[in-house]
């Protein structure tokens, strides 16, 4: 399977580990090893329209050239708003490499190839990363529409919300959240990890894919991506209290 388009974005490497499992340690990576710029939800910003035309996608069911305008101008695409989109950017980029940033601590059997999986991080760990932030900023989300919805929203609520509409941040967690995880991220967070990840392994040929835990560090990227090892720690980035910083951000559109 080859893809020749017109315009086509130029990914070359498709990271379809959910949030919080370290892909924004594993971009910082790739782009250390030269292979950016990379595409990943924590470097928008707040006031990025992508929120909102990647929600658009999603209802669309994401076409080749509307990915190519989401992504285009990066070489790495990252982070839960790509996980949530496997199928259609492996159809759109079957040339790319991917991979696949798991916490699962079990041995994953599959009937694909014969392969045996071995991970080393307990999915509880995930579970208590994933409640503390995104699972939290959409509880948030939730709370500030029912109060809109109740009529009983404060002004600084309104502005917030206004904002969040305009710009689709909203929407963007509920498509993820509702829409492709139905629910269970908030109700069985390990057994959803679990889901996406067979369906990942599933997907993708294996010798396109990597499974790969962060704290394995330099030596299976760079045997996977064929460069040499760089001479400096392999990056350890944004913690849950990083999370919240980022998403304070969102207080600047409330009144004083």
């Amino acid at each position: 399977m080859t893809s020749t388009r017109e315009h086509q974005a130029p990914l070359k490497i498709i990271g379809l580990g959910l949030g919080r499992t370290g892909t924004f340690s594993l971009c910082t990576a790739l782009e250390i090893l030269g292979f950016g710029p990379c595409h990943h939800p924590v470097l928008l910003g707040v006031e990025s329209d992508f929120w909102g035309r990647i929600v658009k996608a999603a209802k669309d069911d994401a076409s080749p050239e509307v990915l190519d305008d989401l992504f285009r101008g990066y070489a790495v695409a990252m982070d839960s708003t790509a996980a949530v989109l496997a199928e259609p950017l492996y159809r759109a980029y079957p040339e790319a490499k991917f991979i696949l940033v798991n916490f699962l601590y079990a041995l994953i059997t599959l009937k694909i190839a014969n392969l045996l999986f071995q991970t080393t991080r307990d999915p509880a760990k995930w579970a208590q990363s994933i409640n503390k932030t995104i699972i939290n900023f959409y509880i948030k989300n939730e709370e500030l529409q029912s109060r809109i919805a109740s009529a009983t929203a404060s002004n600084s609520d309104i502005i917030l919300y206004k904002k969040m509409k305009e710009l689709g941040i909203g929407y963007c967690s509920s498509m993820q959240t509702d829409r492709y995880h139905q629910g269970r991220l908030g109700t069985d967070p390990e057994g959803e990890l679990e889901r996406h990840n067979k369906s990942i392994i599933q997907l993708i040929p294996p010798e396109k894919l990597l499974i790969f835990n962060v704290a394995e560090g330099w030596k299976p990227l760079v045997k996977f991506l064929g460069v040499p090892e760089p001479n400096q720690p392999f990056p350890n980035l944004n913690d849950p209290v990083d999370f919240e910083k980022r998403n304070k951000s969102l207080e600047e559109f409330k009144e004083p």
